[in-house]
């Protein structure tokens, strides 16, 4: 929770700083247009470059963040699938008598999604060497 607030503090001053740089970038150009002596239309067609420019940058951005998103929803939709197909014949195990025969069911479910989760979650190793360090 603690890094949610944090990434978001840090997405909220990043916004800021970068809408604080280009105001500073157009006034510094637009004082020195000035100074050179270009008005008119020069500094209407300069700012709106610039204005098509950071809208430019915040597409890219933008796009780039609907791939990651995109990328996540893929990775749920398989991890779904691998769990539910693991399940699919735990749910059959009451009607088996063979208390062995269940073990064994479970036990390979179990491995099924573990492997899912070490196999497809990326970063699962790096969090699971994190926790087994805090334990030490």
């Amino acid at each position: 929770m603690a890094k949610k607030v944090q990434g978001s503090f840090r997405k909220g001053l990043l916004s800021v700083l970068l809408a604080f740089v280009s105001f500073s970038l157009g006034m510094l150009v637009e004082a020195f247009q000035r100074r050179e002596g270009i008005t008119g239309w020069t500094l209407w067609v300069d700012n709106i470059a610039a204005a098509l420019l950071l809208g430019l940058v915040v597409f890219l951005y933008e796009r780039l963040r609907e791939r990651e998103l995109i990328r996540k929803l893929q990775v749920i939709e398989l991890m779904n699938h691998h769990v539910r197909n693991a399940l699919q014949p735990v749910m059959y195990l009451p009607y088996s008598q063979d208390q062995e025969m269940q073990l064994d069911t479970i036990r390979d479910a179990v491995q099924r999604i573990d492997w899912a989760l070490r196999e497809i979650l990326p970063g699962h190793e790096v969090e699971e060497s994190n926790q087994t360090a805090a334990r030490s």
